[in-house]
């Protein structure tokens, strides 16, 4: 498994994500790259899609107080989630 570089600021509970084996919600994200931890079966595993199963309404989000901005684990800065065009961009933040 890669290491993971960054993580989201947010739980992943709080995009409706939890654990596949035991559906629990006593999760944090994985060392690794799409997975999380599950503190109850003390296992990385790739957990249920939560809001990430489908198409994403970025701005509705928002609304409801979501936020797609990350942490990069290497360097420690927040990376905050903008729209350039039709795409989707994370830039540092100082």
């Amino acid at each position: 498994m890669k290491k993971r570089t960054w993580i989201y600021v947010m739980k992943p509970v709080k995009y409706e994500i939890a654990c596949d084996k035991c559906d629990g919600v006593n999760i944090e994200w994985s060392e690794y790259e799409g997975m999380i931890w599950c503190y109850d079966c003390e296992i990385d595993t790739r957990g249920t899609g939560g809001v990430f199963s489908g198409p994403i309404p970025i701005n509705a989000a928002a609304m409801f107080g979501m936020s797609f901005d990350r942490i990069n684990l290497e360097t420690k800065k927040l990376e905050k989630c903008q729209r350039e065009g039709d795409k989707i961009v994370w830039k540092e933040q100082s």
